[in-house]
């Protein structure tokens, strides 16, 4: 009897565990309008979608960043409870893809106890991953064991952060939702890989307690990159020749972004052999957590904007100790900006050719396959040559003409690269813009990559700007940040 009493409270126990998880639990539902980055003035349709978060403290609901992009009215549902309530953003991280949203109605938050944020779990430990996915309308869970943790790309940002891999099933209507060990977060559900079964991906704690702490302030800084590219030493005679007495140690820099933190204080040909006081293996990689290792990037993407990093190198064959104050963010030294959400798209009409700075939001207008489909000069500088340099900040493209009397014998030139205007080279979008703008030669003389240069009267192109745009439909020939 004492026995079947002390199961049944154990059981009690733990249903009773599971409830405080199913109360926190919440379904968020999110209309969107997404910005169209091949006709950059106009919107594509509007969509509803559904997601899962689920309320931590402050009164606040963890989710995805992904379930709120572009959002233009977002309601919540609470575990049990019917009736939806407008909720709103308060933060959000399209690098880690996470954000925090909240309910201005306190009776909403009500009898829920928030989730408390776990740690890194360990490869092989048994997680349960909440949420709602497709399919139905109540709460689901699923079960499965931590495969891998490492850096790896999230699909959202397309960024490279630490995550958590599991065999849980992960489906769409589950991103957002936690996953949970010992009752508490260890990651938010993100992503899957469609190519395979039961391969899920989770962001896990170390990169959300990332994000609180740079929320602390109110302002969101981001993740600091030192801007510096590397080669991996796997080479026996490479390493006696730079001065490496360890086979397979260290990795070689390579290139470092102008103006960046790295470029202050190494140069190509320094052997990266330790950072932030962890060994690099030849690989590139440094160990996380006993059997585990990742991507040295994890070293500085872990620290925030500020912060100083050691890094032991080796220059033509002397050791040395440098430190690299981390002020960047990898957006801030690149060339071909990133995904981005939230905002409109930069563009400029002139004589009625339009002319934009160069995205991967734009290059993945070329559809899903557009590595395949697009330019290859437009590919190439995301893919392999990304970091800024002296002399260009952005690349300017024009992407097709609105064909009018002035641009009359021009219709076959599209999708390529500005080089220069007036003889000048171009270097950002905005001093694109400007050059254009307070030209005072009466013919406007843009060069391409392709060596095809294109002559345009200056005054009348300003004159019938406004009816080429009007004819089209477009509000306004410009927006430049």
């Amino acid at each position: 009897m004492k026995l079947w009493t002390i199961l049944f409270a154990l059981l009690f126990f733990a249903v009773g565990l599971a409830v405080d998880i199913d109360q926190a639990m919440v379904k968020i539902y999110t209309n969107s309008v997404a910005y169209n980055y091949y006709i950059p003035w106009s919107t594509d349709a509007p969509r509803e979608s559904f997601g899962s978060g689920c309320v931590v403290d402050g009164n606040m609901i963890l989710t995805n960043a992904h379930i709120v992009s572009n959002e233009t009215y977002l309601q919540v549902r609470k575990e049990g409870d019917p009736k939806k309530y407008q909720a709103f953003v308060v933060a959000v991280s399209h690098d880690a893809d996470l954000a925090l949203i909240t309910v201005n109605d306190e009776s909403f938050f009500q009898g829920i106890d928030p989730l408390e944020l776990g740690e890194l779990p360990h490869p092989r430990e048994q997680v349960t991953v909440y949420g709602y996915p497709m399919g139905g309308d109540a709460l689901s869970t699923t079960q499965g064991v931590i495969s891998r943790i490492e850096s790896s790309r999230y699909v959202h940002s397309d960024l490279s952060l630490l995550t958590v891999q599991l065999d849980a099933a992960i489906n769409p209507g589950n991103s957002g939702g936690p996953a949970i060990i010992d009752n508490k977060i260890i990651g938010v559900a993100m992503q899957t890989m469609t190519q395979a079964d039961n391969i899920g991906y989770v962001i896990p704690v170390p990169v959300i307690k990332h994000f609180f702490e740079d929320m602390e302030d109110g302002n969101y800084d981001g993740f600091p990159s030192a801007g510096f590219s590397y080669q991996t030493i796997r080479n026996e005679a490479f390493s006696e020749r730079f001065g490496i007495e360890e086979e397979q140690t260290g990795v070689m820099v390579t290139q470092t972004a102008y103006g960046s933190p790295a470029a202050e204080v190494l140069e190509p040909g320094d052997v990266i052999m330790k950072i932030d006081c962890r060994s690099i293996a030849g690989d590139g990689t440094v160990e996380l957590i006993s059997g585990s290792r990742t991507r040295l990037d994890y070293m500085v993407n872990r620290r925030q904007i500020g912060e100083i990093i050691p890094l032991e190198i080796v220059r033509e064959g002397v050791p040395q100790t440098v430190e690299i104050l981390l002020s960047t963010t990898f957006h801030d030294l690149t060339v071909v900006s990133y995904k981005i959400y939230d905002t409109p798209p930069e563009y400029f009409i002139f004589g009625g050719a339009v002319f934009m700075p160069l995205t991967l939001n734009y290059l993945e207008s070329w559809g899903r396959d557009w590595r395949q489909h697009t330019v290859d000069y437009f590919s190439y500088p995301l893919l392999f040559d990304n970091w800024l340099t002296e002399d260009r900040e952005e690349i300017v493209i024009l992407t097709f003409m609105l064909p009018a009397e002035v641009n009359t014998g021009y219709e076959s030139i599209q999708n390529e690269i500005i080089e220069t205007v007036d003889g000048t080279m171009v270097r950002s979008f905005s001093q694109f813009v400007e050059m254009v703008d307070d030209g005072t030669d009466p013919f406007l003389k843009l060069t391409t990559n392709l060596g095809n240069i294109i002559v345009m009267d200056r005054g009348k192109s300003i004159a019938v700007n406004g009816e080429i745009i009007s004819r089209y439909g477009i509000s306004v020939d410009r927006i430049v940040f």
